[in-house]
């Protein structure tokens, strides 16, 4: 059943030019948001906790936004299965490369979130960063569209790796320089492994993996900002969050990417994925929030 969805509607949607593709997403955004209302719920009251300050009608005029942007990202990413590589590197651009540059003989710690087009941004990574770039993922349980994703993912150089092998991927790779993406901004439901702090005025679990690899491995950690410059385009920017892991305080390389991520949400919140329930994770007694003060 999977294969024929795949074959008879994927796939030739994937096909479509650009501007049928956004004729799609038009129609898609009234459907998801307008007629079905596609987790409203759990969009809005996101909203409203982060942004206390704002009114009803502002939310609400943040929230039509989103749905606009999602419905692209949809389309956007199903886009990814046959686009060629001339479109996709018109389309999200690297900048800064002087900074990946400067750490060439160092292993990377590429932290971004689920903002803008992340498949873009992580798609074209490899042939940017000239060097491998593997993205750690959790395999669906489906074996065919995991396979048909993976292989639309790793089309222009991009390795992606099961996060149960992770480890197992950086001691085969030891020999040369890598660069591992962390979208770092998921809710960690079940691990046991995290850090707190205050993001967007709430109590936020982050994986501590990120930090845990970056320490392991002695990488360099830079944060990616990506910008939406139009309707699908993309330009990547870099800033470093370190490249002294061990003289780094517990937490205090997540505590900098989160204000990162905060800073660029605050400034276009439409452009987060708000669809996930990143709060649904509350704090215990005895958990300490690490200290908002490290920018």
């Amino acid at each position: 059943m999977t294969r024929i969805l795949y074959l008879l509607f994927i796939k030739p949607i994937s096909l479509l030019p650009f501007r049928v593709l956004y004729l799609l997403s038009d129609f898609l955004y009234i459907i998801l948001y307008k007629v079905v209302g596609y987790r409203t719920k759990v969009v809005r009251q996101n909203l409203t906790n982060s942004f206390k300050d704002l009114s009803n009608e502002e939310i609400k005029d943040i929230e039509s936004k989103f749905y606009h942007h999602l419905c692209d990202i949809i389309c956007e990413s199903l886009k990814v299965f046959s686009i060629s590589e001339k479109d996709l590197f018109e389309r999200c651009i690297y900048n800064d490369l002087d900074l990946i540059n400067k750490y060439k003989d160092r292993n990377l710690c590429i932290l971004g979130g689920h903002y803008n087009n992340w498949e873009y941004a992580g798609t074209v990574s490899t042939k940017y960063a000239n060097r491998e770039i593997g993205a750690l993922f959790t395999k669906l349980s489906n074996k065919f569209f995991n396979n048909r994703i993976t292989r639309s993912r790793e089309r222009f150089g991009l390795k992606m790796i099961d996060k149960n092998l992770a480890k197992e991927y950086f001691n085969s790779e030891n020999n040369k320089p890598i660069g591992i993406i962390f979208g770092a901004d998921q809710s960690p439901t079940y691990s046991k492994n995290v850090a707190w702090t205050e993001f967007l005025g709430q109590d936020t679990a982050l994986y501590f993996g990120p930090e845990k690899y970056s320490r392991e491995n002695d990488m360099v950690v830079i944060y990616t900002q990506i910008v939406k410059k139009k309707r699908g385009f993309y330009e990547c920017n870099f800033e470093l969050i370190t490249d002294d892991v061990t003289n780094t305080e517990h937490g205090e390389i997540l505590e900098k990417y989160t204000r990162l991520l905060e800073r660029d949400i605050k400034n276009e919140p439409q452009y987060w994925l708000w669809t996930h329930k990143r709060w649904k994770r509350k704090k215990k007694e005895g958990e300490e929030l690490l200290e908002t003060s490290m920018v």
